[in-house]
Protein backbone atom coordinates (compact mmCIF):
# COMPACT_ATOMS: atom_id res chain seq x y z
CA UNK A 1 0.00 0.00 0.00
CA UNK A 2 1.21 3.53 -0.75
CA UNK A 3 2.25 5.73 2.15
CA UNK A 4 -0.05 8.44 0.78
CA UNK A 5 -2.73 8.03 -1.88
CA UNK A 6 -2.41 11.66 -2.96
CA UNK A 7 -0.10 12.84 -5.76
CA UNK A 8 2.02 15.96 -5.64
CA UNK A 9 -0.03 19.12 -6.10
CA UNK A 10 0.60 21.65 -8.83
CA UNK A 11 1.13 25.35 -8.18
CA UNK A 12 3.66 27.96 -7.14
CA UNK A 13 6.18 26.71 -4.55
CA UNK A 14 9.08 28.37 -2.77
CA UNK A 15 12.30 26.65 -3.83
CA UNK A 16 14.63 28.99 -1.89
CA UNK A 17 15.03 32.46 -0.46
CA UNK A 18 16.28 34.92 -3.12
CA UNK A 19 19.59 35.65 -1.38
CA UNK A 20 20.49 31.97 -1.57
CA UNK A 21 21.13 32.52 -5.28
CA UNK A 22 23.40 35.58 -5.72
CA UNK A 23 24.21 37.09 -9.12
CA UNK A 24 26.36 34.58 -10.98
CA UNK A 25 25.54 31.86 -8.47
CA UNK A 26 24.15 28.34 -8.91
CA UNK A 27 22.24 26.29 -6.35
CA UNK A 28 21.51 22.55 -6.61
CA UNK A 29 17.98 21.67 -5.46
CA UNK A 30 15.68 18.67 -5.28
CA UNK A 31 11.92 19.25 -5.41
CA UNK A 32 8.91 17.66 -7.16
CA UNK A 33 10.86 14.39 -7.29
CA UNK A 34 13.34 16.03 -9.65
CA UNK A 35 16.95 17.19 -9.53
CA UNK A 36 16.98 20.93 -10.23
CA UNK A 37 19.39 23.84 -10.49
CA UNK A 38 18.62 27.47 -9.66
CA UNK A 39 20.91 30.17 -11.03
CA UNK A 40 20.96 33.94 -11.36
CA UNK A 41 22.24 35.60 -14.51
CA UNK A 42 24.41 38.70 -14.68
CA UNK A 43 21.32 40.88 -15.18
CA UNK A 44 19.99 39.66 -11.80
CA UNK A 45 17.19 37.45 -13.14
CA UNK A 46 16.69 34.10 -11.40
CA UNK A 47 16.12 30.86 -13.32
CA UNK A 48 15.20 27.27 -12.48
CA UNK A 49 15.69 24.26 -14.72
CA UNK A 50 16.23 20.52 -14.60
CA UNK A 51 19.72 19.81 -13.34
CA UNK A 52 21.19 17.32 -15.81
CA UNK A 53 22.96 18.32 -18.99
CA UNK A 54 21.33 16.45 -21.91
CA UNK A 55 24.78 15.79 -23.40
CA UNK A 56 26.22 13.30 -20.89
CA UNK A 57 24.28 14.01 -17.72
CA UNK A 58 26.44 16.32 -15.63
CA UNK A 59 24.60 18.10 -12.79
CA UNK A 60 24.69 21.83 -13.58
CA UNK A 61 24.37 22.68 -9.90
CA UNK A 62 27.77 21.19 -9.10
CA UNK A 63 30.43 23.13 -10.95
CA UNK A 64 28.17 24.83 -13.47
CA UNK A 65 29.09 28.46 -14.15
CA UNK A 66 27.10 31.52 -15.16
CA UNK A 67 28.24 33.96 -17.82
CA UNK A 68 25.92 36.68 -18.99
CA UNK A 69 22.47 35.10 -19.31
CA UNK A 70 23.72 31.54 -19.84
CA UNK A 71 24.83 28.59 -17.73
CA UNK A 72 27.74 26.33 -18.70
CA UNK A 73 28.01 22.61 -17.99
CA UNK A 74 31.10 21.69 -15.92
CA UNK A 75 31.95 18.53 -17.88
CA UNK A 76 32.28 19.62 -21.53
CA UNK A 77 31.41 23.35 -21.29
CA UNK A 78 28.22 23.11 -23.31
CA UNK A 79 26.32 26.39 -22.88
CA UNK A 80 22.55 26.78 -22.33
CA UNK A 81 20.38 29.88 -22.27
CA UNK A 82 17.58 30.73 -19.83
CA UNK A 83 15.06 28.84 -21.98
CA UNK A 84 17.17 25.69 -21.78
CA UNK A 85 18.39 25.80 -25.39
CA UNK A 86 21.92 24.77 -26.26
CA UNK A 87 23.64 27.89 -27.65
CA UNK A 88 27.26 26.76 -27.83
CA UNK A 89 29.35 23.61 -28.09
CA UNK A 90 32.89 25.01 -27.71
CA UNK A 91 34.66 22.25 -29.65
CA UNK A 92 32.15 22.15 -32.53
CA UNK A 93 30.90 24.55 -35.17
CA UNK A 94 27.35 23.33 -34.63
CA UNK A 95 24.97 23.52 -31.68
CA UNK A 96 22.71 20.60 -30.80
CA UNK A 97 19.11 21.75 -31.26
CA UNK A 98 17.82 18.58 -29.61
CA UNK A 99 19.77 19.31 -26.42
CA UNK A 100 16.92 20.96 -24.54
CA UNK A 101 16.64 21.35 -20.74
CA UNK A 102 13.22 21.73 -19.12
CA UNK A 103 12.80 25.12 -17.44
CA UNK A 104 10.27 26.36 -14.87
CA UNK A 105 8.50 29.73 -14.55
CA UNK A 106 9.83 31.62 -11.53
CA UNK A 107 8.82 34.75 -9.66
CA UNK A 108 10.47 36.58 -6.77
CA UNK A 109 7.78 37.88 -4.47
CA UNK A 110 7.09 38.29 -0.76
CA UNK A 111 10.67 37.47 0.16
CA UNK A 112 10.59 34.13 -1.66
CA UNK A 113 11.78 32.67 -4.95
CA UNK A 114 8.79 30.67 -6.19
CA UNK A 115 8.66 28.24 -9.08
CA UNK A 116 5.65 26.89 -10.95
CA UNK A 117 5.35 23.10 -11.01
CA UNK A 118 2.80 21.05 -12.94
CA UNK A 119 3.24 17.32 -13.71
CA UNK A 120 2.36 17.86 -17.38
CA UNK A 121 4.28 21.17 -17.65
CA UNK A 122 1.06 23.15 -18.08
CA UNK A 123 1.66 26.92 -17.76
CA UNK A 124 0.82 28.94 -14.63
CA UNK A 125 -2.89 29.22 -13.91
CA UNK A 126 -2.75 32.09 -11.39
CA UNK A 127 -0.45 34.79 -10.04
CA UNK A 128 0.95 35.21 -6.54
CA UNK A 129 -0.27 38.46 -4.90
CA UNK A 130 2.20 40.95 -3.50
CA UNK A 131 1.96 41.31 0.29
CA UNK A 132 3.19 44.80 1.37
CA UNK A 133 4.35 43.62 4.81
CA UNK A 134 6.68 41.10 3.13
CA UNK A 135 8.05 43.50 0.52
CA UNK A 136 10.07 46.06 2.42
CA UNK A 137 7.24 47.63 4.44
CA UNK A 138 8.99 50.07 6.85
CA UNK A 139 6.86 48.97 9.82
CA UNK A 140 7.58 45.27 9.27
CA UNK A 141 11.33 45.37 8.74
CA UNK A 142 12.27 42.69 11.27
CA UNK A 143 12.35 39.37 9.39
CA UNK A 144 12.99 35.83 10.65
CA UNK A 145 13.19 32.50 8.83
CA UNK A 146 12.56 28.87 9.72
CA UNK A 147 13.07 25.81 7.55
CA UNK A 148 11.94 22.20 8.18
CA UNK A 149 11.96 18.96 6.23
CA UNK A 150 9.13 16.58 7.12
CA UNK A 151 8.40 13.03 5.95
CA UNK A 152 4.80 13.72 5.15
CA UNK A 153 2.55 14.80 2.32
CA UNK A 154 1.86 18.48 1.66
CA UNK A 155 -1.82 18.15 2.48
CA UNK A 156 -1.16 16.86 6.01
CA UNK A 157 0.72 20.06 6.89
CA UNK A 158 -1.66 22.42 5.12
CA UNK A 159 -4.70 20.87 6.80
CA UNK A 160 -3.58 22.46 10.08
CA UNK A 161 -5.09 25.75 8.85
CA UNK A 162 -8.58 24.24 9.05
CA UNK A 163 -8.03 22.17 12.22
CA UNK A 164 -9.61 24.36 14.92
CA UNK A 165 -9.26 21.70 17.61
CA UNK A 166 -5.53 21.45 17.00
CA UNK A 167 -5.16 25.23 17.27
CA UNK A 168 -6.90 25.00 20.64
CA UNK A 169 -4.41 22.32 21.70
CA UNK A 170 -1.50 24.65 20.88
CA UNK A 171 -3.22 27.40 22.86
CA UNK A 172 -3.17 25.17 25.95
CA UNK A 173 0.59 24.73 25.53
CA UNK A 174 0.92 28.50 25.18
CA UNK A 175 -0.93 28.96 28.47
CA UNK A 176 1.39 26.50 30.23
CA UNK A 177 4.45 28.40 29.03
CA UNK A 178 3.02 31.62 30.47
CA UNK A 179 2.16 30.00 33.83
CA UNK A 180 -1.58 30.31 33.20
CA UNK A 181 -3.95 27.52 34.18
CA UNK A 182 -4.46 25.51 30.97
CA UNK A 183 -7.91 25.58 29.43
CA UNK A 184 -9.08 28.79 31.08
CA UNK A 185 -9.08 30.85 27.87
CA UNK A 186 -12.09 30.98 25.53
CA UNK A 187 -11.99 28.56 22.67
CA UNK A 188 -11.02 29.90 19.25
CA UNK A 189 -13.85 30.65 16.90
CA UNK A 190 -13.81 30.04 13.14
CA UNK A 191 -15.66 33.08 11.84
CA UNK A 192 -15.18 32.34 8.15
CA UNK A 193 -13.69 29.72 5.88
CA UNK A 194 -14.28 30.30 2.19
CA UNK A 195 -12.70 28.47 -0.72
CA UNK A 196 -12.51 28.93 -4.45
CA UNK A 197 -9.80 28.37 -7.05
CA UNK A 198 -7.00 28.99 -6.28
CA UNK A 199 -7.64 30.88 -3.02
CA UNK A 200 -8.89 30.02 0.43
CA UNK A 201 -9.62 32.40 3.29
CA UNK A 202 -9.70 31.57 7.03
CA UNK A 203 -10.82 34.10 9.63
CA UNK A 204 -10.11 32.93 13.14
CA UNK A 205 -10.94 34.83 16.36
CA UNK A 206 -8.40 33.84 18.99
CA UNK A 207 -8.09 35.46 22.44
CA UNK A 208 -4.47 35.22 23.62
CA UNK A 209 -3.77 34.52 27.31
CA UNK A 210 -1.25 36.73 29.10
CA UNK A 211 -0.31 37.07 32.79
CA UNK A 212 -2.41 40.25 32.82
CA UNK A 213 -5.46 38.60 31.29
CA UNK A 214 -6.85 37.95 27.84
CA UNK A 215 -5.85 40.00 24.84
CA UNK A 216 -8.24 40.12 21.90
CA UNK A 217 -6.51 38.52 18.95
CA UNK A 218 -6.86 36.94 15.56
CA UNK A 219 -5.21 34.31 13.37
CA UNK A 220 -6.22 34.99 9.77
CA UNK A 221 -4.85 33.01 6.82
CA UNK A 222 -5.05 33.61 3.08
CA UNK A 223 -3.81 30.78 0.88
CA UNK A 224 -3.05 31.23 -2.81
CA UNK A 225 -2.75 27.70 -4.13
CA UNK A 226 -1.13 24.89 -2.16
CA UNK A 227 2.30 26.48 -1.72
CA UNK A 228 1.69 30.05 -0.52
CA UNK A 229 -0.14 30.76 2.76
CA UNK A 230 0.00 34.14 4.51
CA UNK A 231 -1.06 34.26 8.16
CA UNK A 232 -1.59 37.42 10.19
CA UNK A 233 -1.27 37.09 13.97
CA UNK A 234 -2.76 40.25 15.49
CA UNK A 235 -3.51 41.36 19.02
CA UNK A 236 -0.61 39.98 21.06
CA UNK A 237 2.28 40.58 18.68
CA UNK A 238 1.41 41.80 15.20
CA UNK A 239 3.25 39.34 12.98
CA UNK A 240 2.81 38.16 9.42
CA UNK A 241 4.01 34.71 8.40
CA UNK A 242 4.53 33.35 4.92
CA UNK A 243 4.27 29.57 5.16
CA UNK A 244 5.36 27.68 2.07
CA UNK A 245 4.93 23.91 1.97
CA UNK A 246 7.08 22.58 -0.88
CA UNK A 247 6.80 19.00 -2.21
CA UNK A 248 10.20 17.31 -2.21
CA UNK A 249 8.60 14.11 -3.46
CA UNK A 250 5.22 12.48 -2.95
CA UNK A 251 6.01 11.55 0.67
CA UNK A 252 8.27 14.43 1.78
CA UNK A 253 7.63 18.15 2.24
CA UNK A 254 9.79 21.11 3.10
CA UNK A 255 8.20 23.86 5.15
CA UNK A 256 9.74 27.31 4.71
CA UNK A 257 8.47 30.05 7.02
CA UNK A 258 9.22 33.77 6.76
CA UNK A 259 8.13 36.00 9.66
CA UNK A 260 7.86 39.80 9.57
CA UNK A 261 7.15 41.52 12.89
CA UNK A 262 5.63 44.94 13.51
CA UNK A 263 8.15 47.51 14.76
CA UNK A 264 7.19 48.47 18.32
CA UNK A 265 9.20 51.68 18.23
CA UNK A 266 12.00 50.35 20.42
CA UNK A 267 14.59 48.08 18.77
CA UNK A 268 15.48 46.08 21.89
CA UNK A 269 11.81 45.57 22.77
CA UNK A 270 10.90 44.64 19.19
CA UNK A 271 13.73 42.10 19.05
CA UNK A 272 12.83 40.55 22.40
CA UNK A 273 9.11 40.27 21.73
CA UNK A 274 9.57 39.15 18.13
CA UNK A 275 12.08 36.43 18.94
CA UNK A 276 9.92 35.05 21.74
CA UNK A 277 6.83 34.95 19.52
CA UNK A 278 8.62 33.46 16.51
CA UNK A 279 10.30 30.81 18.64
CA UNK A 280 6.93 30.00 20.19
CA UNK A 281 5.38 29.40 16.77
CA UNK A 282 8.47 27.45 15.68
CA UNK A 283 8.39 25.22 18.75
CA UNK A 284 4.76 24.33 18.04
CA UNK A 285 5.76 23.39 14.48
CA UNK A 286 8.56 21.18 15.79
CA UNK A 287 6.09 19.48 18.14
CA UNK A 288 3.87 18.67 15.16
CA UNK A 289 6.62 17.03 13.09
CA UNK A 290 6.50 13.55 14.74
CA UNK A 291 2.70 13.68 14.54
CA UNK A 292 2.74 14.42 10.82
CA UNK A 293 5.40 11.80 10.15
CA UNK A 294 3.65 8.98 11.98
CA UNK A 295 -0.07 9.59 11.49
CA UNK A 296 -2.26 7.66 9.10
CA UNK A 297 -4.16 9.43 6.35
CA UNK A 298 -7.83 8.70 7.00
CA UNK A 299 -9.92 9.26 3.88
CA UNK A 300 -13.24 9.60 5.75
CA UNK A 301 -12.34 10.79 9.26
CA UNK A 302 -14.80 10.48 12.15
CA UNK A 303 -15.05 14.18 12.94
CA UNK A 304 -16.48 16.19 15.82
CA UNK A 305 -18.71 19.20 15.20
CA UNK A 306 -15.96 21.38 16.72
CA UNK A 307 -13.06 20.11 14.62
CA UNK A 308 -13.22 22.89 12.06
CA UNK A 309 -13.79 22.86 8.27
CA UNK A 310 -11.44 19.96 7.54
CA UNK A 311 -13.49 18.32 4.79
CA UNK A 312 -14.09 21.70 3.18
CA UNK A 313 -10.32 22.19 3.14
CA UNK A 314 -9.81 18.76 1.54
CA UNK A 315 -12.28 19.57 -1.20
CA UNK A 316 -10.34 22.78 -1.92
CA UNK A 317 -7.03 20.91 -1.87
CA UNK A 318 -8.29 18.33 -4.35
CA UNK A 319 -8.38 21.00 -7.07
CA UNK A 320 -4.58 20.96 -7.22
CA UNK A 321 -4.15 17.30 -8.19
CA UNK A 322 -3.79 16.82 -11.94
CA UNK A 323 -3.12 13.09 -11.72
CA UNK A 324 -5.60 10.30 -11.04
CA UNK A 325 -5.46 8.82 -7.55
CA UNK A 326 -7.24 6.04 -5.73
CA UNK A 327 -8.71 6.60 -2.25
CA UNK A 328 -10.42 3.21 -1.98
CA UNK A 329 -8.31 1.83 0.89
CA UNK A 330 -9.82 4.23 3.40
CA UNK A 331 -6.78 4.36 5.73
CA UNK A 332 -3.17 4.79 4.59
CA UNK A 333 -0.73 4.08 7.41
CA UNK A 334 3.05 4.42 7.73
CA UNK A 335 5.19 1.35 7.21
CA UNK A 336 5.75 -0.91 10.20
CA UNK A 337 8.58 0.31 12.45
CA UNK A 338 11.91 -1.40 11.93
Amino acid sequence: MKRYPLPMPFGWFQVCWPDEVPVGGVLPLYYFGRHLVAWRDDDGAAHLMDAFCPHLGSHLGYGGTVEGCTITCPLHNWVFDAEGHNVDVPYSDRINKKAQIRTYPVVERNGALLAWYHPTDAPPQWEIPEIPELNGHPEFAKVYRKHYKVKTHWQEIAETVADAAHVQQHLVEFEKNLGIEPGTSPKPNVEEYTCEFPDSRMRFYQPFPTPRGLVEGRIDTDSCGPGHAVTWFTGLVDTITLGCAVPVDQDTTELRMTFAVLDLGDEALTNSVAEAFVEGIASQTVEDVPIWENKAYVVRPALSDADGPIMKFRKWASQFYAEDHDLSEGVYAPAAPV
